[in-house]
Order: C-alpha cells, then structure tokens, then sequence
C-alpha cells in the first residue's frame, strides 16, 4: 500500500506505460539536447569563432525559442493534441546534431544550434503533458518536479557529455546526441496521446484572455531575466572562465553536472520553502543570493573553487523558478495550460536570446569580469519587480501543500 500523501503523488490519469513512456522520452529530451553542452563554447571557440559568435551560437536556441513557443501552445490547446509537437520537436534535434557532427564550422553551428532551438520549444508541450497527472492544485508541486527531473537529466547528460568529449572528441556527443534524440522519439510514440477531458477549442478571444494575466506577465518576465543570467553565464561564458582557470573538458563537465544538480534539488524544496517562508520572500532570497555569487565570480582562482561557487548559484536559481512556472499556470483552465505555458517559455526565451548574444558582445568590449559584474545586475531587477507587482501575492496559490 502506498502511504505517500496525495498532495504529493500524481493523480491517476495516466497508465504506467504512459507514465514511463513519458519519462523516458523526456529522459531523451535533455540527453540530446544537455550531452555536447559541457564543452561545446569552447570548442566553437576552437573553431575560430570569438566571444560575440560564441555568444551567437548560443543564442540561436533561444531566439527560435521566442518566436515558436506561443504559436505551438496555442496549436496545442485549439486541436487538443500534445504528443505530435513532443516527436517533431525530438526529430528536429537529431538533425541539428546531425548537422554539427557533418558541418563544424562556426556559422553554420548557429544553424543547427536553432534546430535544437526548434526541439526545445516542445518543452512547452512536456511541461503540460506532465501536469496533466497531477490535480490542478498541485501545479507548483508538478513544476517543481518536472525541474528537478529535468536537473537531473542534464546532470547525467553532463557527466556523460564531460567523458565523452575528453575520450573521445566533442563530434561524438553530436552523434550521440542524435541517436538518443531518435530513442525519444519512439518513447514518445510508445506513451501516446494524453487525452484531454472534455476538450475545449482554444479561440482568439480566450487566447487573448490568458495572455492579459498579469501574474502570468510578471512571472514570465522575471524568468526571462533569470534564463538571461543562465544562458549568458551558467552555460556560455563560466565555461570559458573555467578554461582559463585550466579546466579540462571532464572539469567542464563536472562544472555543468553540479551547477544543475544544485539547482535540481533546489527546485524540488522551492514549493516547501514557500509554503513556510511565503512565495515573494522565496523569490527574493533566491534572487538576492544570485547575485551575490555572481559578483564574488570574477575573484575566484581555481577550478575547485569555482566548482563549489556555481553550487551556491545553482541553489539560489533553482529557489526562484520553479514558483515562477507555477504561478504561470496555476489561474488557468488545463484547456488554456499550454498556451498559457507556451506564452511563459516564450517569453523567458528572450532571456535565452539575448543573454548569450550580448553577453559575448560586452565580454569582447570589457571582459569576462566586467560581463559578471554586469550580469549580476540582472537578479536585482528581478528581485525589485518581485517586490513590486507580486507583493501581495497568496502563497498558498502558486504552491501545493507537501
């Protein structure tokens, strides 16, 4: 018998193959996307590519991001389909890894970077999928579940990723990437449609309705300027730092493994810490503690050192998103979930965007310890806008009791 509290477990509406169908493929997802990131800015760079390429490389998979996501939750919630989203998207990271393994040159990285943008965007469709196991009620719950899984995938990508790269080369991740891309698909395939109960065609007018929420807007933007400190630090420019510190490609990797883990476990407590210290007051440490790690970056010395820094960092991020996801799409009706989510991803895939791509530029201008101090900024702003338009916010509204 299973003794588990129901707040805390998914309800019923799934079979076991679904179920395991789901997690495999979303295991896949990030494998694919997660496997060749611990040393690929520096072996773009490698190609001859400078700081602002290496920033734009980067970058492509946000863009692609920004402009797909809200069409694709839209599509999704109007026909009241999620899985075709979920296998194309898989199909179009095989490609894009394809592409990198055949064509390394600079450039066109930037091209296949956007396949793996375009695979990315169906995130918005497992972010759904996922919270259709789990009652309305419990969307800080899911979300926070669904991140630390998705921590945890990326972690095991990074360690893999890391060995591969140093034993052999950074072109076999590509590969690997695609072939496990493939795997997901047919997961993916395996698990099927998640019926939707009593589906309702998503039109303009109600479309319009959810993309007015202003806890939706406010959270959303306050997750782009979290994506931004991400992308343009955690996974473009501390890489490169490492580097000059020594770092090998296995460092890189153990780099990447513990700034997700941290940040994975951090998301699976978010939802407790803000039941007992209120959603505002969790956002505002998680945001406060970024930033101060984030200017102590540019002091460090050594690779260890670093290592244990990103660990904090990944711990003060990790208190922050989740609660933004689950505001995002706690107020709305499961026929209305996808666009609202796809309305969230796309619009902290601005964050995605914009941090890598100009933070290679001011690296280029004043360095990497100018960019840190100019990325730690970024928290603050979100901090002072959490302050500002969600003071007042109910905390037992964007968390499920645990």
């Amino acid at each position: 018998m299973n003794n588990a509290p129901a707040e805390s477990r998914p309800t019923p509406l799934a079979g076991r193959r679904q179920w395991v169908g789901f997690c495999l493929a979303f295991f896949c997802f990030w494998m694919s996307l997660y496997i060749y990131m611990p040393a690929f800015p520096v072996y773009a760079e490698s190609l001859g590519a400078s700081l602002t390429v290496v920033g734009l490389i980067i970058a492509a998979y946000g863009l692609v991001q920004f402009i797909l996501r809200v069409p694709i939750g839209y599509l999704s919630d109007r026909y009241g389909i999620r899985l075709p989203f979920m296998a194309l998207g898989l199909i179009a990271i095989a490609i894009g890894a394809i592409g990198m393994a055949l064509f390394p040159d600079p450039v066109l990285l930037i091209v296949w970077r956007s396949f793996h943008g375009v695979g990315a965007t169906s995130f918005v469709i497992s972010a759904v999928y996922f919270a259709g196991f789990f009652r309305p009620d419990q969307a800080a719950n899911a979300t926070g579940q669904l991140l630390f899984m998705s921590a945890v995938f990326i972690v095991v990508a990074s360690m893999v990723g890391g060995v591969l790269a140093e034993n052999l080369g950074v072109p076999f991740t590509f590969w690997a990437s695609a072939v496990i891309a493939l795997a997901g698909t047919a997961a993916i395939l395996l698990a099927g449609e998640r019926p939707i109960e009593k589906p309702q065609r998503m039109s303009i007018r109600r479309f319009t309705h959810v993309l007015s929420i202003r806890t939706l807007l406010v959270a959303s933007g306050i997750a782009a300027l979290a994506q931004f400190v991400m992308w343009s630090l955690n996974i473009g420019f501390v890489p490169i730092f490492a580097h000059t510190l020594g770092a090998s490609k296995a460092d890189l990797g153990t780099l990447t493994t513990i700034t997700f883990l941290s940040y994975g476990l951090s998301s699976l407590i978010a939802p407790r810490l803000s039941n007992r210290f209120g959603t505002l007051n969790t956002i505002v440490a998680g945001s406060l503690f970024t930033a101060i790690t984030i200017v102590i970056l540019p002091g460090v010395a050594t690779v260890p050192a670093l290592i244990a820094l990103q660990a904090v960092n990944g711990v003060a991020r990790g208190t922050v998103f989740p609660l933004l996801m689950g505001i995002s799409i706690q107020n709305v009706s499961e026929h209305e979930r996808a666009s609202a989510m796809g309305i969230f991803q796309s619009i902290y895939a601005l964050g995605m965007f914009a941090g890598p791509a100009t933070a290679g530029l001011i690296a280029d201008a004043i360095g990497l310890a100018g960019l840190f101090f100019v990325i730690s900024l970024f928290p603050i702003i979100g901090l002072v806008s959490a302050l500002v338009w969600l003071r007042g916010i109910d905390p037992k509204t964007t968390t499920a009791t645990t």
